[in-house]
């Protein structure tokens, strides 16, 4: 026993010898089996490990690929730096902190397998985030549903097809793998399928409801405006669950920047001569209620398959102004009484100048009660003396080069206007032929020309008040507007559609040889026109008393394009 116990004193002072020993053999150095990634730091004092990182710890470019293509993010891209004095601190810590069995386990792996810490490094989470974002935009495909869309008359669906994204968390932890290996091995991105949400049958339940839309439209309302929402702005927003009301509020929000306005107050100065300079009508300021607005499109879409349309009055909050019409002028003038409106889109820039000419002589006229407006009265001299430029006019049975093109645009848009406030037309002559212009937002016959001083346009204000002109032009859309301000007696407007016969169709084109053009030069200088005859029917009426009953008729010859031509040698 005695023996035993003596073995037992012998190996534990050979074991105290030994672990002194390799202590002192490792004062102040890093023990033997410490590698910082890859790199040996064993036997080494903190300061001389400190000085071998820094010249091996260096931040490389990272390499990323999938499929073929490779992406590089460079170490300033993201901030990535090495911190070779912390990285020797914590390599000498090794074996000296933690529990005794910890520490035991680094020291007895001297005598086998190294052991490797982790660099310490930091970088910018945020520049890393960008960096694999950018990335991401190039192969992210989002998967895409399917889709309710009108193919011509038939009701279909779009199969939805599966997407792709990279797991970016994934991404950057293989990214935090390589820097803390020192690797300069490419690094798999990690992309993953990503599946539509809809199945085959919610897809097909879809078709079934967009047949009972098809041809359906939501009208929404607010004062003298309308917007329609046809069939395939409703089919864009149907999901399986109903209406996706993020593409509603997307949808309304554009129209609250067309809407939403702040009040308004009056302005009025009349100048004499039966003109006003500087009105400006009072008007409400208008919000839309957005929420009360996106509930009422989802909740009239749902009844809209047992309805041919619907009209929604959008709800808004209204401010009202501090002065009111009524407060500036003397004269009866208090609300917009009716608009017309034309497009000129396509004109050349001559017949532009000439339209926007004779409406600014319109803008501000007085029209006292009972008295004939007359067109010729107030355009001016249509002349290049009177200030207008060339453009294309009809005369003489030709389309020509002439003095003041364009200003019969401006007539025609006051003809509109006077027909929709219900006034009497006094005057009133249709075009030789049809006129493009006109029709591109009107069916044939809605027009009126004038040629001073022989052919005018004229109307008579029949109200009690006086009505005042004002001109409206929105060049980014091309589109002449005058607006009548007056008192509104109650009147209605009934305008049919246009009734079309006897189409004609236009002569052969005509060319004819002009020596003053080069060789081979060809230059059009009439367009063809369809012949035609249309009317349509007026009807004003208050309190069941017929004001106005009349039925307008144009006659439209065919017309032939001409061309002039150079002479071939």
């Amino acid at each position: 026993m005695r023996q035993f116990i003596w073995v037992i004193v012998g190996l534990g002072l050979v074991i105290l010898i030994t672990v002194t020993a390799f202590e002192l053999a490792y004062w102040q150095k890093i023990y033997p089996p410490i590698m910082v990634g890859g790199v040996v730091v064993g036997n080494l004092t903190p300061d001389q490990a400190s000085q071998k990182l820094a010249q091996q710890l260096i931040a490389r470019p990272l390499l990323l690929k999938w499929q073929g293509t490779q992406w590089t993010i460079f170490p300033s891209q993201i901030g990535l730096e090495y911190d070779s004095s912390q990285s020797a601190k914590q390599a000498y810590l090794a074996g000296r902190q933690g529990s005794i069995w910890t520490t035991t386990q680094v020291k007895l792996r001297a005598f086998g397998q190294p052991l490797t810490i982790d660099p310490v490094f930091s970088w910018n989470e945020n520049q890393l985030v960008a960096a694999t974002a950018s990335i991401s935009a190039q192969i992210n495909i989002p998967a895409r549903e399917s889709e309710v869309q009108l193919d011509g008359k038939a009701v279909i669906v779009l199969p939805g097809e599966n997407g792709q994204a990279i797991d970016e968390r994934d991404l950057r932890q293989k990214i935090k793998v390589a820097i803390t290996a020192l690797s300069a091995d490419p690094i798999d991105i990690p992309v993953t399928d990503i599946q539509p949400k809809l199945t085959a049958g919610q897809a097909e339940e879809m078709r079934q409801r967009g047949e009972k839309l098809l041809n359906k439209k939501l009208v929404l309302v607010l004062e003298q405006n309308r917007w329609t929402i046809d069939t395939d702005q409703i089919f864009s927003w149907m999901d399986a669950s109903g209406w996706n009301r993020t593409y509603i509020e997307d949808w309304v929000n554009q129209l609250i920047l067309a809407v939403d306005r702040p009040a308004q107050n009056a302005l009025f100065k009349y100048v004499g001569e039966g003109k006003v300079e500087a009105f400006q009508p009072a008007r409400d300021g208008l919000t839309v209620k957005k929420d009360e607005l996106v509930n009422s499109i989802a909740t009239n879409l749902d009844k809209l398959p047992d309805q041919e349309s619907l009209e929604v009055d959008i709800p808004v909050a209204r401010s009202k102004p501090q002065v009111a019409t009524a407060e500036v002028n003397d004269l009866g003038i208090k609300e917009l009484i009716g608009r017309g409106e034309s497009d000129y889109s396509g004109s050349i820039a001559n017949r532009i100048f000439n339209l926007k000419k004779a409406a600014a002589y319109m803008n501000g006229v007085l029209i006292a009660p009972g008295e004939v407006f007359s067109f010729n009265k107030y355009v001016g001299d249509i002349s290049t003396e009177g200030g207008y430029k060339q453009a294309y006019v009809i005369k003489g049975g030709k389309t020509i080069l002439g003095d003041g093109g364009g200003v019969c645009q401006v007539s025609t848009t006051m003809f509109r206007a006077a027909l929709n406030v219900g006034l009497p037309i006094v005057e009133r002559t249709a075009h030789a032929y049809r006129v493009h212009y006109y029709e591109q937002d009107s069916g044939p016959g809605y027009d009126a020309t004038i040629f001073t001083p022989s052919t005018d346009f004229k109307f008579k204000n029949d109200t009690s008040a006086y009505i005042l002109i004002q001109t409206k032009l929105d060049e980014p859309h091309k589109k002449l507007a005058f607006e009548f301000y007056g008192t509104s007696d109650g009147r209605q407007v009934s305008l049919t559609k246009p009734k079309v016969w006897d189409v004609a169709a236009p002569p052969p084109d005509l060319y004819t040889d002009d020596p003053t053009l080069p060789p081979g030069t060809v230059k059009q200088i009439d367009w063809k026109a369809w012949g035609a005859k249309a009317s349509f029917d007026y009807k004003v009426t208050r309190n069941g008393e017929v004001l106005q009953s009349r039925t307008f008729y144009s006659s439209y010859r065919p017309w032939q394009a001409v061309y002039l031509r150079g002479p071939v040698l």
